[in-house]
């Protein structure tokens, strides 16, 4: 009796002593396998990416040499009854705007510009239906996302001195877009170029070269933004009518694929943005 009594103490320490070495060896063999799946997870996800990169990338570039723009009827059909119908929710689709350049900077050594027709509103609880904050729910209060809007078609008229306005109470189909200026959603193809996205209100993106070599672009207002975007088509939850200065606005979300910054005077590409995410 006493035997088994120092027998059940043995097993006892030696069941609290720690696993044993098969036991180390096992859990070392199932770290080490773990560890070589999330390597080839990351680089299968590497390689998507690159691909998707130059992709979207060629895709941009053929669509600025061949001009190839989002045209009239597909911007109606972009907001009619049936837009799957005619369009699909993964195509890029490419829309230009003109750069305005602001006056040259000579203390930071930069020449800014302006998108024309496009709209910065920071914190927009306008379109917190269409960009709700995900965080809201456990933390009530969050700030509204930040949006750009680009208009796509207006209802314009020409004023007393010649110049392109919107007509009163004219209507406005735009496209909604989280602001990539503040996210980040975008990747400069370019390093070199040194161009870069102003997180602020009054310029939208600059350019670090110095005011002779900016003049060419700058003096005859040729430079041109490239767009591509990729729209959202449900019906019942990624359109939005709102009001802008008693100007009806009929909003679509959309996702920017690329940017694209180019002379439509000689046709010099000069900066390129893409978004590497699916």
């Amino acid at each position: 009796m006493r035997m088994l009594i120092i027998l059940a103490c043995i097993l006892t320490l030696q069941a609290c002593s720690g696993p044993s070495k098969e036991e180390l060896r096992r859990m070392q063999l199932l770290e080490a396998q773990r560890a070589e799946q999330a390597a080839l997870a990351a680089q299968k996800e590497a390689q998507e990416r690159e691909i998707r990169t130059r992709q979207r990338l060629s895709d941009a570039r053929t669509a600025w040499q061949k001009k190839t723009k989002l045209s009239s009827s597909q911007i109606d059909n972009l907001f009619g009854q049936n837009p799957a119908a005619a369009l699909s929710s993964d195509k890029i689709y490419y829309v230009q705007f003109d750069l305005q350049p602001a006056k040259y900077n000579y203390g930071q050594n930069k020449q800014s510009f302006t998108i024309v027709g496009m709209r910065n509103l920071p914190n927009s609880a306008v379109y917190g239906p269409l960009f709700p904050d995900e965080k809201a729910q456990y933390q009530p209060g969050q700030l509204a996302k930040s949006v750009l809007e680009f208009a796509l078609k207006e209802e314009t008229e020409i004023n007393r001195i010649g110049q392109e306005v919107l007509r009163d109470r004219g209507q406005r189909w735009v496209a909604a877009t989280l602001n990539f200026k503040s996210y980040d959603s975008l990747v400069n193809q370019n390093n070199t170029s040194k161009w870069y996205w102003e997180p602020g209100l009054f310029d939208d993106l600059s350019w670090n070269i110095t005011p002779e070599a900016a003049y060419p672009y700058t003096s005859e207002r040729t430079l041109t933004l490239q767009l591509g975007l990729r729209f959202c088509l449900l019906t019942d939850r990624c359109y939005l009518d709102s009001d802008y200065r008693k100007h009806p606005t009929h909003a679509v979300r959309a996702e920017v694929m690329s940017v694209l910054i180019a002379s439509h005077k000689n046709g010099d590409i000069l900066a390129e943005f893409i978004r590497e995410k699916e």
